[in-house]
């Protein structure tokens, strides 16, 4: 019988890369642990979702683009700041909507006529808000429950921090709460472009309750948020709802062997004794090697015991034509991060999560230099979780970074502190906690109510 077996699983992504892979993942881990998957994302990913098992929903139109053709867009050159944030939130995330949602009516409708009477359980990548109409009521198909996965920074409103995108640490004082108010106010007039086009593309899906804000409406609405970080990386909020829980990371294993090893790996790497290696990546979008690449190679080219290896992410890349590589740098175009971290005595990089996830899991200290998307919040995040050095810019100078890798590699500090993050990384069973909540979604024991979600869910609208 139908209601024998397990919920059906109706997994959703936006189409680029840093935040597809992670769910890629815990889509494959499921599929392992004998779910039945159907995956929407953007169609260049089909292929390989088809293969691991997954049936496949495409987006379509507005929502069907992946990080190059963000990187094509050519009003995007240029905006830098408040600007080039307010663009890439509504053209990269608020167009994206009404393709997200068409895509998982599409799905939904095939699953229940295939399968009717069987649950399905929605588990959404934090920042596919095309999810968010169904949960607020839209005409259409709905998922018997839903799960968002987080896998960026919390940017949840909350009176113990400043507004996400400011960099500040949290603060539950009454003075920085009385601060964290103020500034929040203002944070909500420079992003009422955001705020009014977000409400307005949410109720053009036919949502018959009202959406919270840009920034607080994936972890509202759902029946269960669960962020994939440990506690002690992510600021604490007094006033976040319950069912805003902690997964503890990312899982491992989901990336296929490193069978093509640069010609150095075995001896430069596996065999290395004596030197103190350095990764430095950019990310798949902030792909200028002068602002991070090029510096670190050049900052540290003095320094014969540091080996600098420059990862710059993508299949087939390469620096651009006439870059130096000084003797004690190597460079690969791509090198899976769990491979050489634990090898590594610090990680320069933008700041990207994934990154910043890869170094807690490995017990290795970063350097950060980031300054677009969530970067600045990332760094925020590790400089105050005592892992890192925050340079506070994304273009750093070579001799910045050389002395703030110095300091890493020097100040036993850094290294005791990524060690006990580890360590409480290594307390937590993602995939365990993500079933352990499908089966209780499943099961009936949480349900949802949007009238009665929380105090706070009531104040931010």
């Amino acid at each position: 019988m139908a209601s024998s077996k397990k919920p059906l699983l109706l997994v959703s992504s936006t189409p680029v890369y840093g935040h597809f892979m992670p769910i890629k993942g815990i889509a494959k881990e499921l599929l392992s642990r004998g779910y039945e998957i159907t995956f929407v994302t953007g169609s260049p990913y089909r292929q390989q979702l088809e293969d691991m098992g997954c049936s496949f929903v495409s987006l379509e139109g507005d929502g069907d683009q992946t990080e190059k053709d963000i990187n094509n867009y050519p009003e995007r050159k240029g905006l830098t700041g408040v600007e080039g944030f307010i663009f890439d939130m509504i053209n990269f995330f608020i167009k994206w909507i009404p393709s997200q949602h068409e895509a998982q009516q599409k799905a939904l409708q095939k699953l229940t006529s295939e399968h009717p009477g069987r649950p399905i359980i929605a588990i959404n990548e934090g920042f596919f808000l095309g999810a968010i109409p169904a949960l607020l009521n839209a005409p259409g198909f709905k998922a018997d429950a839903s799960i968002n996965i987080g896998i960026v920074p919390i940017t949840l409103s909350s009176i113990d921090t400043a507004p996400f995108g400011s960099g500040l640490p949290p603060n539950s004082t009454p003075e920085g709460r009385i601060a964290n108010a103020a500034a929040s106010e203002d944070f909500q007039q420079v992003i009422a472009p955001i705020t009014n086009a977000f409400r307005e593309t949410i109720k053009q899906c036919g949502a018959k309750h009202q959406v919270a804000g840009f920034f607080d409406a994936t972890f509202l609405h759902p029946d269960c948020f669960l962020q994939m970080c440990i506690p002690s990386v992510e600021y604490p909020r007094s006033d976040a709802p319950s069912h805003i829980k902690f997964a503890g990371g990312l899982p491992k294993g989901n990336r296929p062997p490193y069978a093509d090893a640069p010609v150095w790996w075995a001896t430069d790497i596996l065999a290395n004794e004596t030197k103190k290696i350095v990764l430095v990546s950019q990310g798949t979008i902030a792909m200028n090697p002068n602002e991070l690449m090029v510096p670190t190679m050049l900052g540290l080219a003095s320094y014969p015991d540091f080996l600098v290896v420059v990862a710059l992410g993508v299949k087939g890349a390469t620096l651009p034509e006439g870059t130096v590589i000084p003797e004690n740098a190597r460079v690969a175009d791509y090198i899976p991060f769990d491979e050489l971290l634990p090898h590594c005595s610090a990680f320069v990089t933008n700041g990207g999560y994934g990154a910043f996830q890869h170094s807690v899991s490995n017990g290795i200290p970063l350097v950060l230099a980031g300054a677009t998307e969530d970067k600045p919040e990332v760094s925020a995040r590790a400089e105050w979780a005592g892992i890192g050095i925050n340079m506070k810019t994304a273009s750093p100078s070579a001799e910045a970074i050389a002395e703030a890798v110095k300091t890493i590699v020097s100040d036993g500090k850094f290294k005791r502190r990524a060690l006990e993050l580890q360590s409480e990384m290594k307390e937590h069973d993602p995939m365990s906690i993500i079933a352990a909540t499908i089966e209780e979604l499943a099961a009936g024991l949480s349900k949802k109510a949007i009238d009665l979600r929380s105090d706070f869910y009531q104040n931010v609208l």
